[in-house]
């Protein structure tokens, strides 16, 4: 195990290693404003058990990386994608295996697209094509409330988990002690309030660039992006699998995890 910084595109990241050295890398993209400790231990726990070599990292504006005033310095998905190639260089990775959550599957589709050599295959988990008018709209109620003024960490918490609950299926009972957990490392850890949205573009017309196998899973009751987003992933990337999560919304329940861990190793098994 091994963690450290890096300074890429003008900001500084943590980063963290694990599993074998030798083995085939794995970099995880989180979503926006969230940090590490947002990825399930045991999806992790999995994928250092099968012999990878796992990179994480704190996007920028989250955790332990640079929090940015976006009022001087605004940045985008592309950035980000930079940022995540930026890691892969600070640790002497050539091209790894890219598995990305929400705003992190847009990074990784991005990254896949300017960099095509740097990506051996994607993973996208509750994602996105990026906006555009073809595609559904979100469901703007799941916001309602959510603007509200924050002074403290609590207030913050507050937010935090009502959005988890707001966000989340029908599938399985809200589990708001597993949230408030994660809430709870995440701002012992460092949250940036002011974070805002990476700005974004649509890649719908990007997407048959896209030549590597990639494993798009989503659930059919997400408010942030609903189901048809992933369907025109799925259609649009080549070489794309659909795996579709009945009733679960912009999550990824803990009682998934193992199938997704599951799911995760065998499609970076396939395309190694």
């Amino acid at each position: 195990m091994a963690a450290g910084y890096v300074d890429t595109n003008g900001v500084r990241l943590w980063h963290e290693e694990l599993g074998r050295p030798d083995g085939a890398p794995v970099l995880l993209v989180m979503g926006g404003g969230a940090s590490v400790v947002w990825w399930p231990p045991e999806l992790i726990g999995g994928l250092v058990g099968a012999g990878y070599r796992v990179v994480q990292f704190d996007n920028r504006d989250t955790g332990l990386s640079t929090h940015v005033d976006w009022a001087s310095a605004p940045y985008g998905i592309e950035d980000m994608a930079g940022d995540a190639i930026g890691v892969l260089d600070g640790v002497g990775i050539d091209a790894a295996h890219l598995v990305g959550v929400s705003v992190g599957g847009m990074v990784a589709q991005a990254a896949a697209l300017q960099y095509p050599d740097r990506v051996r295959s994607l993973t996208l988990i509750s994602t996105t094509p990026g906006p555009d008018p073809r595609l559904s709209p979100g469901d703007d109620s799941v916001f309602a409330g959510l603007d509200r003024p924050v002074e403290t960490d609590e207030d913050i918490a507050e937010l935090e988990v009502d959005f988890c609950r707001a966000v989340a299926g029908s599938r399985f009972a809200f589990d708001e002690q597993y949230y408030r957990g994660i809430v709870a490392a995440d701002l012992a850890r460092g949250m940036n309030p002011a974070a805002n949205a990476p700005s974004a573009s649509s890649r719908i017309d990007d997407l048959a660039r896209i030549q590597v196998p990639t494993l798009v899973v989503h659930g059919t009751e997400d408010p942030v992006y609903p189901y048809d987003h992933a369907e025109v992933l799925a259609k649009g990337i080549p070489k794309a699998t659909l795996a579709r999560w009945e009733g679960v919304g912009h999550e990824q329940p803990p009682q998934l995890v193992p199938e997704l861990t599951r799911m995760v190793i065998q499609h970076i098994d396939a395309a190694s």
